[in-house]
């Protein structure tokens, strides 16, 4: 079972409202707007690695060293992590509980959240490496009903993630609605939940 004791409350590691007092760098709308335009080229065309593109491009254009995308598994009660880059690559496949999690807590907020050191709340994921110095997460939606989120991570010290990474991650966010959208309207969202197709 899962240990929520936390040596400090979840609050204590929420620092969203940080993002708007930080210094912002200016946006690099042509950038943005040819790796938009790739994308939505690629979403409906090749849904089932969509994610995998996606997160290369929420690592490209922020200023993160890790990116991915959590998926909500209701069943299991667990958020799965089917695409990841950066320095936690090898944690593709993985996740964290849907009760106390950071993505639990941003689905339970439906809002982006940033966290400093997370681990210091939600313990286990101290054996984390590269550690978890700022997480920013960004929920999307299918009906309305948050479903998922896509994330960023820095690892190194004295760097940090300000508005304008929230912004592009919040476009980004839409993107992964929308191939989310297809993997359930093709069936093919429970393959990357690792759902087994039932027995007849």
């Amino acid at each position: 079972m899962m240990n929520t004791e936390s040596p400090c409350d979840l609050e204590s590691v929420i620092a969203t409202v940080r993002l708007d007092q930080r210094a912002s760098r200016s946006p690099d709308t042509k950038g943005e707007t040819d790796a938009l335009l790739g994308m939505l080229r690629e979403v409906s065309e090749k849904p089932a690695i969509f994610f995998d593109k996606l997160v290369e491009e929420a690592l490209a254009i922020t200023q993160a060293d890790s990116s991915g995308i959590s998926l909500l598994h209701e069943r299991e009660g667990r958020f799965v992590w089917p695409a990841v880059v950066g320095g936690l690559a090898s944690y593709i496949g993985q996740g964290t509980p849907a009760d106390f999690g950071p993505c639990g807590t941003v689905l339970d907020r439906d809002a982006p959240v940033l966290f400093i050191h997370p681990e210091r709340h939600f313990t286990y994921l101290d054996s984390i490496s590269p550690p978890l110095e700022e997480v920013l997460l960004i929920p999307f939606h299918m009906d309305h009903k948050p479903v998922g989120t896509i994330w960023a991570v820095i690892h190194e010290k004295d760097r940090h993630f300000d508005a304008e990474d929230k912004r592009l991650l919040e476009n980004l966010s839409s993107f992964a609605a929308s191939a989310y959208r297809v993997l359930v309207s093709n069936g093919a969202l429970d393959a990357l939940l690792g759902i087994k197709p039932a027995q007849s």
